[in-house]
This record gives C-alpha cells, structure tokens and sequence, in this order.
C-alpha cells in the first residue's frame, strides 16, 4: 500500500462538527451533553483529509493528538514475528491517541487509511483540560472508552473462535451492519490473519451453504442464524 504525503488540513463549519458529534461520539443516550460543551469541543477541533494508504501515525509516535473519524476507514496493524497482523478496523465515531495519552504510552501500530478517510483531531494538552474542566464530556469520552474496550473483547473473540471457517464467520456476524460486511477479501484475510486464497475458499463454502453471498468488497448474510453457529456463537 503506497503511503502519502501528510494530509492537508481544512476547517469546516463549527456548527456541522458539533452536531456530529453530538451525534456519533460514545453513547449520547448514556452521556448527554449540554451545547456549551459540544461547541467548546467543537471550537478546539481541526478537519484532516487522508487519502487511502495515508500513514495517519506510526508505531512508536507520542499521543500528541486524539483522532476522532468522521469518515472512511483507519486500519491499525503491526509486525509480529515478522508478519504483519491487523489488530483492528477504526470505522466512524472511533476515537485514537486518548488511550495513550491517559496512559502516557506511545502508539502500539500503525494506522493508516484504508480508503479516503475524514478525520478530527485534537491537541492533546488542549483536550487532557478540556476535560479537566467539563466533567459531561468526561463521562461521554468514557463511555466511548468503555464501547472500544467492548469492540476489543469481541474482536478477541474472532481470533479464539477456533478454525479458520469459524473465525471468518465471526467476523461476519460481529461486524455485519444491516445484514450487509463492507470488507474486501485482502482486508478479511488480514484480519483472520489468513491467505486470501484460504479465505476465498471458506467464503465459497459458506455460499454453498447458502450462508452468504459475496460481491465486490463487501459480503451479505443470507442466514444470520446458520452463520452463528458456523462460528460457534449459537
């Protein structure tokens, strides 16, 4: 995957970002939030465009930004044992660099845009008072904490499900969205930490089955219930 030059910085109106977020950040249900506190959130955010293949950060970088998606796809791997391994899959309203900022730790992986990709970021000094002097927004960045903590158990899920077809299942029936996986067969593989060959094979199986059908980046579950127990979810 090629990698691009830093992306361009552009801010878009104040008032669109605050509502998104309003929106899309943690659980608003669980966490209201009062205008003031969106518009100062807001106030602080700048707008990066990443064209995919973009190194967003590096393995070894210092938190000194939060990175909240708004559009697109960031990708987080890393070597291990001389294979790169894809840890996960950022979608829109995940947040990165708060973990290690609490934490005081450096990026464990790499991040990088996986197709052209929208994102907020937020200096990390600013944002650490930020949240110092707003305690909603403190507890509406725990629960999106909370929600990624939970996004991790399951994707510990997927690699333990045991053979190759049943951890292709589970990450079907885990990240399926309106009965539909938007995930090419290079990313699934990846993900599996299998050859895409392999995957190809499985994924033909589970047609057979008429479990799924599979078309171009994306796969669409027929038989929710059959693919569950082919994962051992049932």
């Amino acid at each position: 995957m090629a990698i691009h030059e830093v992306p361009f910085r552009v801010q878009r109106p104040r008032e669109e970002q605050a509502d998104w977020i309003a929106k899309f950040l943690g659980r608003p249900e669980l966490a209201p939030l009062g205008p003031e506190d969106i518009q100062e959130l807001a106030a602080l955010l700048r707008e990066e465009r990443c064209p995919a293949g973009t190194a967003v950060f590096r393995m070894g970088d210092a938190p000194t930004r939060i990175l909240i998606i708004r559009r697109g796809a960031i990708e987080l791997s890393r070597i291990l044992n001389g294979r790169r391994v894809v840890l996960q899959i950022m979608r829109p309203g995940d947040v990165m660099g708060d973990v290690g900022l609490f934490l005081r730790k450096t990026a464990p992986y790499d991040g990088v845009a996986l197709e052209d990709t929208v994102i907020l970021s937020l200096d990390s000094v600013r944002f650490h008072r930020l949240l110092e002097q707003r305690p909603r927004l403190a507890w509406r960045w725990m629960t999106s904490v909370s929600g990624r903590l939970e996004s991790y158990q399951s994707r510990l899920m997927e690699l333990l499900a045991g053979g190759l077809e049943a951890q292709i299942a589970s990450v079907l029936v885990r990240r399926a969205e309106h009965g539909v996986v938007n995930l090419s067969q290079s990313s699934l593989a990846e993900l599996v930490g299998g050859r895409r060959t392999s995957v190809n094979r499985v994924l033909k199986r589970l047609e057979e089955q008429d479990l799924v059908r599979v078309r171009y980046g994306q796969v669409q579950i027929l038989d929710e219930v059959g693919l569950a127990k082919a994962a051992g979810l049932d």
